[in-house]
Formats: structure tokens, sequence, C-alpha cells
């Protein structure tokens, strides 16, 4: 009786079972870091559109709660309403006397904020000539996707507003590349005006 040593090696079919189930954890290990990558992509897609939406909300409500700062009485509107804001575009001139001048021409006095379907832009000059800067360009304010956006300033009284609702809805520029659909992101703020003296 013989018995066969195991220094031998492998059988060419040990080989191959060896192989395949090789390949399979490979495959496994593949599927599982292509997922995790889109899982990492997702995440940094949600921060983006939250990052993008809620710095826009800042840097508006910070302006609108100048508006209307008057100190040497001149009566000025805080705000001048888009008198036909739509579902794609929509916009609020902000006036303070910043420098206590008697006036609001000076540079960030009188401020044009507008949204234009899928962007926020603003001026920061009474001076129509000088451009608008982009604060934002994946703004779709569409906060339940179905396709007709909600007006991003909305103010209690058109003829004499005291409160203006700021919304903003930011949105992927791209869709989830998991479920196909866009991220989407709302924020608001209420912001009261000044009272005129």
């Amino acid at each position: 009786m013989t018995v066969r040593g195991r220094d031998e090696g492998f059988s060419f079919l040990e080989l191959l079972v060896s192989l395949a189930v090789f390949s399979m954890a490979m495959g496994g290990l593949a599927g599982l870091l292509i997922q995790n990558s889109q899982i990492n992509r997702v995440d940094q897609m949600r921060v983006e559109v939250q990052s993008t939406a809620r710095n826009c909300l800042s840097m508006i409500v910070a302006t609108l709660r100048t508006a209307g700062w008057d100190p040497r009485n001149i009566g000025f509107a805080p705000v001048s309403l888009d008198p036909t804001p739509t579902n794609s575009n929509n916009y609020i001139e902000v006036f303070a006397d910043l420098n206590e001048d008697g006036d609001t021409s000076d540079a960030g006095e009188d401020v044009l904020i507008r949204w234009s379907v899928n962007k926020i832009e603003w001026r920061t000059s009474s001076d129509t000539t000088q451009p608008f800067v982009t604060l934002a360009d994946t703004i779709s304010n569409d906060s339940d996707g179905d396709g007709v956006a909600e007006t991003m300033f909305v103010p209690d009284s058109t003829t004499n507003p005291t409160k203006i609702m700021v919304r903003i809805t930011a949105q992927s520029p791209a869709p989830d590349p998991r479920s196909g659909q866009y991220i989407r992101y709302t924020v608001s703020s209420e912001v009261v005006l000044r009272k005129k003296v």
C-alpha cells in the first residue's frame, strides 16, 4: 500500500476550483467597492446641495435684515418687490443707508437679488451697468420635484410688506447614481423688515 505525499502539489481540478473561488471573491469585492463608491458619491452630492442652499439663504437673509436701515429718516422703502413673479423668475431689491449719508446709492446699499431659471444672482450696486454675481447655479426652487417651481420671495403684502419669506431649493447637478432621481434640499426663513419711522 502506497500513500501519496502532499508535496506533489494541486491537481488541475483543484487549481481550477481555487481560481473560480478566487474570481468570485474578487467579483464580490469589486461589487462592494462600486456600491461603496456610489454611496460616497451620493453622500457628497447631498452635502453639496445642502451647503449651496444654506449658504445662499444666509447671504440673502443677512442682506434682508439690513433692509430699511434709515438713520436719517429719509423715508425710502426697505424693499422693492418683483411686480410679476413667475415660477422661473423672481427678484427683490433691498435698500439700506449703511453709511448714514442720506442715500442708498453706495456699494452694498442697493442690492438686487434675483432667481432666474436655475441660479441665484445679485448685484450690490445701484449702477445697472455693473454685472450680476452668481451665488449658486443649481437652484431649482422645485421642492417636490413636480416640475413647478415655487416663488423664492413671498411677502406678507405686495403693497406694504412687513415680512418676507425666502424659500430656496437647491438641486444636485446630476441624478443620484443609484435611484436616478435628483437630490433636492429646501431651506426657508422669514425675515421681518424694519418699520418706517
